[in-house]
Formats: structure tokens, sequence, C-alpha cells
């Protein structure tokens, strides 16, 4: 595979590889794609299974969103359903799956819409397709499922067994057909690595939901084949997207097992030597960012990027200091406003700590509740030009 430089400028020289067209005989060049930086939002949508699929679009004019919020960013998230993009399963053994891209077609024609306008800035996408409760019902009939319940959540419903050969092999092929179409596509920056998550596209494991746990356990998860599929498909996916940068979140693992009442943290301990584990893995990959899923006021209290019982500090401290950090990207919490610190105080903590080129904000309506101005504030866009330079 193809490794993507970790270094802006050195994706700034444009560098070229090699695309062999499998039964052309021919091959092409094609640029690897630069890192994505800057401001991208992560789109209005509710999390019930059927109607997470969705993307902000900067070409629609919403009273619930900023005024202009399309001039103030750099790119939007494309968020998928797994079931979305295959709903069907494959019509003959040893086949793939097809894909239904009607999602990603509009998202692509909608940014190259609004890029296409004279003065606007140009804005990517980030890919985030969700497995969990969202993976197809033919994928969870193959590979197996359980039915976990998070006190009448939309999360509540059936989970698929992720950790087994006939999951991973379907979401496997579900980036290799993604890939052929779409990783030679300018405007796809990134994409993100989600295949063993439960309930968010984190991979985090709440000692809350410890009774959910014990239902996955019982069918056959352990947290030995649980490390295993963290890494597993940072390696698959990175496999299959070779000029696209992939993105995993949250190395954050406690050393679960079955408890009959909720665990203390010494009953489920973070397994520290695990979380460096990932993002090594995500390192080796070459065009992998490691990044967390909740920058919030707390970290920069609690000095999480000094502190190793920290998903943050495994994501990001570790390379501070050196000639090569690793990239990073950050998803904000949901809240703009944090006790006594508001969100640009937050993100400019994490540029300070941290090599992220790339922050997932919150979402657009709730910087609407706050300010309508806020977002395209002095405050908000110097922190913006710094990730980007």
């Amino acid at each position: 595979m193809y490794q993507l430089k970790k270094s802006k400028s050195v994706l700034l020289m444009l560098s070229l590889v090699t695309v062999g067209l499998i039964g052309a005989g021919i091959s092409v060049e094609t640029e690897a794609k630069e890192r994505p930086s800057g401001f991208y939002t992560r789109g209005d949508v509710s999390k019930a299974p059927g109607t997470r699929s969705g993307y902000d679009n900067p070409n629609v004019a919403d009273s619930q969103k900023p005024t202009n919020w399309g001039k103030n960013v750099d790119g939007i998230v494309v968020q998928l359903e797994w079931a979305s993009l295959q709903p069907n399963a494959p019509l003959r053994a040893g086949e793939r799956a097809a894909l239904d891209t009607t999602w990603i077609e509009r998202a692509i024609d909608d940014i190259e819409t609004w890029n296409s306008v004279p003065g606007n800035n140009k804005l990517g996408i980030k890919l985030r397709v969700f497995a969990g409760i969202y993976t197809p019902q033919w994928v969870k009939n193959e590979a197996g499922s359980s039915t976990l319940d998070f006190k009448g959540s939309s999360f509540d419903g059936d989970f698929p067994h992720f950790w087994k050969t006939a999951f991973q092999t379907r979401f496997k092929e579900l980036h290799h057909e993604l890939a052929a179409k779409y990783d030679s596509e300018p405007l796809i920056k990134e994409v993100s690595i989600s295949g063993c998550m439960i309930k968010n596209a984190d991979m985090h494991r709440a000692r809350g939901e410890y009774q959910n746990m014990n239902i996955l356990i019982d069918a056959g998860l352990t947290w030995q084949k649980d490390r295993t599929c963290q890494n597993w498909q940072i390696n698959a996916v990175a496999g299959k997207w070779d000029n696209t940068w992939v993105s995993v979140a949250r190395p954050h693992f406690r050393q679960f097992k079955k408890m009959s009442s909720k665990p203390s943290r010494s009953d489920w301990p973070l397994n520290t030597s695990v979380m460096q584990e990932t993002v090594e893995t995500c390192r080796k990959a070459g065009s992998c960012i490691s990044g967390n899923n909740s920058l919030e006021q707390e970290d920069k209290d609690a000095d999480a990027f000094n502190n190793d019982q920290h998903a943050i500090y495994y994501a990001a401290s570790k390379y501070r200091g050196s000639s090569s950090k690793a990239p990073l990207y950050f998803q904000t919490d949901v809240k703009i406003i944090q006790g006594s610190g508001l969100i640009h105080n937050i993100i400019g903590w994490g540029i300070k700590n941290s090599h992220v080129e790339m922050i997932e904000l919150p979402t657009l309506k709730a910087f609407k509740k706050y300010d309508d101005s806020y977002l395209g504030s002095s405050a908000m866009q110097k922190k913006r030009t710094k990730l980007k330079n």
C-alpha cells in the first residue's frame, strides 16, 4: 500500500503514486491528497437507525444554522449508515454486495456546486460510515447479533458480533468497494474507521454500560478479541484507501470483564499499553490519523495531554517536541460554552499541545443557539487559521 506522508509540507509537493488498472494493462498517476485541515461540520442528523445518514449543505439557507456558515469552515462530515450503503445482501455466494452511493454522490455534487462559485472558499469531505446498530441486517444475520439496551435511547437494538470473521470480511469488502470508487475523488479527504464500534464511532467501552458488555461477552466477545479488532480495522481500512487519509478515534480501552454490578475503575482498569499500541498501529499505517472524539474543557482542567490515564495523551502528547509528530484530529464537545471556557479556548488548548490540523465542530444548530456570529468571529477564525498553517 502507498503510504501518505504525515508532513503537510511534503503533501504540498503533490507526491504521485502509480495505481495499476487491473485488466487494462496500463497505469495512471494519481495525486496523493492533502490531510484535511481547519474546521469541519458534523451535520445535524438524528442518531436513530434509518435517519443518521446526512450532512450540512452549504448551498441551502437554514435559519437554524449560522448565517453564511459555509464561508467560515473548510469541509463537512458526511455521516452514513452502513445499512444505507449496502441495504441488500449479494445475489450469489462469493460476491460483494452492491453499493448505493446516493448520499455520497449528492454530497459531492453539493460541494462541487459550492466550490464552483467565484469567491467561495473550497470545502472538502470526510466520510464517516457507522457500523454497530447501523450495520445491514443481512450482515448481522451472517455474523450473528445481540440485542442491547441503552436505557431507551436511539441506540437500542441489534448489534453485530464485530469480532467475528463473517463481519470483518463484509466490512473489509465495503471499504474495498468504496475505495475503488472514491479513492481518486479529490473532494473526499478522509475516511473514518468505525468497524468495531458499539454505540458511537469511538471505541470506548463505558463502565456504565457493563450490562450490555455482559451480553456481548456471553456471545463470545473477550478483551483480547476486542483489542485485536481495534488494530485489525486500522490496517483493513488503510489497506484499501491508497490516496486518502483514514482516521480512528479514541484509543481509550478499559480491560473489561463480566460484572454483576457496575464496575469500579479498578475492576475495569485502563490498559495504557494497548492505547499506545493502537496509536502505533495507526502511525505505522502511514495514512492514518489518530483522534479523540470529545475535546472539552475538562481536558484542559485535568492537564490531559500530560496524563497517561487519558486517551488524549496517547493520541497526541507522546510525540510533542519531536520533529515528526503524529497527525491528530479532534471532535469538540457538543457544548459551545463549558464552565468558564468558550470553545475557541478549548480548541486553542488542543492546538498548543498536539499536531492537530482538523477540528470537527459541534453542530451548527448549537452555534446558532449560542450566537449567530460566533462561528465567524475573530476568536474562532484565528484558531481556524492556526489549524491550517
